[in-house]
């Protein structure tokens, strides 16, 4: 049985304090990318906005992580790709879409520089939600 004692602690403001070389490590399960392939989905009743961090690799020499802003109402949705490292060109573009309030984070292939897409890149998602702190009104 894991000691999760062993890892993590109570901290100041209540934050959960991970104990020295205790670290994080995500390898899927992946999805592979194609064009409007939904990767996260979830109602603006229980979240309004969420961060993302998006691990995409499309064999040996072509690789990219992401960081994204996705916030969300009713009837729009904005993503925001804020941090982007890749070796040679970006493998994937980001859309929101907002359906009956179930907010969509869409991702698809980015035409590359040698105008190839990068279909079927194998990609994986971390994400950060934030609640809805104001009760949705009709």
């Amino acid at each position: 049985m894991i000691n999760f004692a062993s890892y993590f602690s109570r901290n100041v403001k209540n934050t959960l304090l991970l104990k020295n070389g205790v670290n994080l490590a995500h390898k899927g399960p992946w999805v592979l990318v194609y064009p409007n392939t939904v990767i996260d989905e979830w109602y603006v009743g229980d979240f309004m906005s969420a961060e993302y961090t998006v691990s995409v690799d499309f064999g040996n020499n072509e690789k990219e992580i992401i960081k994204c802003l996705l916030v969300a109402g009713p009837d729009s949705a904005a993503v925001t790709v804020f941090g982007r490292s890749n070796l040679n060109s970006n493998l994937v573009e980001f859309t929101a879409t907002v359906s009956a309030s179930k907010v969509s984070l869409i991702v698809s292939p980015a035409i590359n520089d040698n105008s190839t897409l990068a279909n079927g890149s194998k990609l994986i998602f971390s994400a950060h939600y934030f609640h809805t702190m104001n009760q949705l009104t009709p």
